[in-house]
């Protein structure tokens, strides 16, 4: 949970404040049964000396007396708050709003008890404060890191922004807004952000590697190496630093220097597939495909069952002509992740953890009946029934090669249900009808790396082992020309807190 008050929500020292203003509103708020100055003073007096079970009993015995008294409830929520109690905390500055539904120490006090319970009633209670204080620093601060939490980065930095000042010692949401800005597509704006991360916490984790990747992503990659450096000289091993500052040298040319970061990181980390995959890349972007296969099989030795590892050797032993080693593999491939892309991880709502579920697919059925000349809509209950993995000729599998083949007859050029049916033709054994399905996407797309992909798969079960190399030949020039349009950058995720993960990638 993070302290984010700077002015009277920041327990201890700071209850003193919220205390004085209770003191200072004694002499002007009125309040139906008044206890003396002196029993509120003492309640006060307890807060700013942080004795809270002293204040808890003075509280305690002054609401006796005069129970409608909203200052003492709300100074009793902060004595609450205190000790650490944050359920009756919020019962009393509740039970004080009730008297003075506009009392500003209790809305503060109540926004700071739900925001660290992580209730979606913090939001409410800031409004209310925001209303009375429109400027208020604190509150857009907690309206960020709200935002930020619900991963709605504009309104974090619009939020971050309007809290100024008050970000300047906290690391933790500096590092939030410049994350927010990057995800933007805001580098230089993130660059100051975040290089004051690393001015006022220089041990924190993440923070050079932060302000690294901004640097980078603004295309200033001397810099952002710079920043690097001295973990790099100090020996730290992580692997996403190393591959990090190996994708930094290649794009300066250094790749020498990248090939050796690669090697520390494999040697430091054998069984993690990343930087076997970045070295296999860099071994096919300088044509040194028997070095990258070299490193790929000793990544095998380690990582027998990792698909991607095929994947990655099936491209370079296609461009040394070895049709024969390429296909095998990429048979493998299809045999331990027949989801496998060859243009990527599988992403979004086909792929995602929500479509695989029960409720999606009874949803998605749903879905199908009521929008039956939809093509988007029966891919989507296709790709969910094939998902169940049900066996050839079940009604599930029945039904899946019919909402494919519907949405493909709506939409002929709709290249996800083309390739989700071949597939599916593949995976059960009708290999003619997957190259039929292959042959109508790539008609539609000649550079469909996945309808190429089983076509390769398909013609070598068919018996028609002259046509593989030619195909194989389209399948690594169009993904070759895939790569050469796309960002030359790879693309990385912040450190917000545990550990950096490079974004998924395929060589």
């Amino acid at each position: 949970m993070r302290a984010l008050r700077v002015t009277c929500l920041h327990a201890a020292v700071l209850v003193g404040c919220a205390a004085n203003l209770l003191v200072g509103s004694a002499q002007t708020s009125p309040v139906r049964q008044s206890p003396t100055q002196s029993a509120v003073s003492g309640v006060a007096e307890a807060l700013r000396g942080q004795r809270f079970e002293e204040a808890l009993t003075l509280s305690h015995a002054a609401l006796k007396q005069t129970p409608q008294d909203y200052r003492l409830w709300t100074m009793r929520g902060m004595a609450h708050s205190g000790v650490g109690k944050l359920a009756p905390a919020l019962a009393a500055y509740e039970h004080a709003l009730k008297i003075a539904p506009n009392y500003l120490p209790a809305l503060e006090g109540a926004a700071q008890v739900e925001y660290q319970q992580g209730s979606d009633r913090a939001k409410s209670y800031i409004l209310r404060v925001l209303a009375q204080l429109p400027a208020d620093p604190t509150s857009h601060a907690m309206l960020g890191v709200i935002a930020y939490k619900k991963k709605d980065c504009a309104e974090a930095v619009s939020q971050f922004q309007r809290a100024g000042a008050t970000l300047a010692t906290l690391p933790e949401l500096l590092t939030e807004y410049g994350s927010c800005l990057a995800i933007l597509d805001r580098f230089e704006e993130a660059i100051p952000v975040l290089r004051q991360v690393l001015t006022i916490d220089p041990q924190r984790p993440g923070a050079p590697y932060n302000l690294a990747l901004a640097l980078w992503d603004a295309n200033h990659a001397d810099d952002a190496l710079a920043t690097l450096q001295p973990l790099l000289d100090s020996g730290a091993d992580d692997q996403d630093l190393l591959t990090f500052a190996a994708d930094i040298c290649e794009s300066k040319g250094d790749t020498p220097h990248a090939v050796e970061l690669l090697r520390r990181a494999i040697l430091a980390h054998p069984k993690a597939v990343e930087a076997y995959l970045q070295f296999s890349s860099l071994s096919y972007d300088h044509a040194s495909f028997q070095v990258g296969v070299n490193m790929l099989n000793a990544g095998l030795t380690q990582l027998p069952g990792e698909a991607r590892l095929y994947l990655a050797r099936a491209v370079l032993y296609s461009e040394m002509g070895d049709f024969t080693k390429a296909t095998d593999d990429f048979v493998t491939v299809n045999r331990l992740d027949p989801n496998l892309s060859i243009a990527g991880a599988a992403e979004g709502l086909a792929r995602s953890e929500q479509h695989k579920s029960k409720e999606a697919l009874a949803s998605f059925r749903v879905a199908a009946k009521a929008h039956p000349e939809d093509a988007f809509t029966q891919y989507l209950l296709a790709e969910a029934l094939s998902e169940e993995g049900s066996p050839q000729g079940s009604p599930e599998y029945l039904e899946a090669v019919q909402a494919a083949t519907r949405a493909a007859k709506l939409d002929s050029k709709l290249m996800a249900a083309l390739d989700l049916l071949s597939t599916l033709y593949l995976r059960d054994g009708d290999t003619q009808a997957a190259i039929e399905y292959c042959q109508k996407a790539l008609a539609a797309d000649p550079n469909d790396q996945q309808a190429l992909f089983h076509l390769t798969l398909a013609l070598r079960r068919a018996g028609r082992k002259d046509e593989v190399p030619a195909v194989l030949k389209r399948l690594v020039d169009s993904r070759k020309a895939a790569q050469s349009e796309g960002s030359q950058k790879k693309r990385y995720k912040l450190y917000e807190g545990s550990v950096i993960q490079p974004a998924p990638t395929t060589p």
